[in-house]
């Protein structure tokens, strides 16, 4: 079974430590179907709320090539890898 295309570090790190032949790389994903460019291998849920407009309150998910769902912390360290998609937490109201 090949590895699985998602990879989450957690803790913090050097985010380019990739290399020196990743600095002109450039690194997309998409947020609720919106595709972003990023210029390091290496984003923090964080960074990523804040470039797709999301309040670290709403939460942030990725999701997997399974179709499986993890949630990411602000935190989190996550390698940007090709296909890398995240979601808004999705809210459940009671009612």
């Amino acid at each position: 079974m090949p590895a699985s295309t998602s990879e989450i570090q957690h803790g913090t790190s050097r985010l380019d430590d990739d290399g020196p032949d990743r600095a002109s790389a450039r690194f997309v994903f998409d947020v609720d179907d919106i595709t972003y460019e990023h210029d390091r291998p290496r984003i923090t849920g964080g960074e990523i709320m804040a470039m797709a407009g999301i309040s670290p309150s709403d939460g942030l998910i990725q999701v997997l090539p399974d179709g499986s769902r993890k949630t990411v912390a602000p935190d989190e360290v996550v390698r940007l890898v090709p296909g890398a998609q995240f979601k808004r937490r999705p809210r459940f109201k009671r009612g």
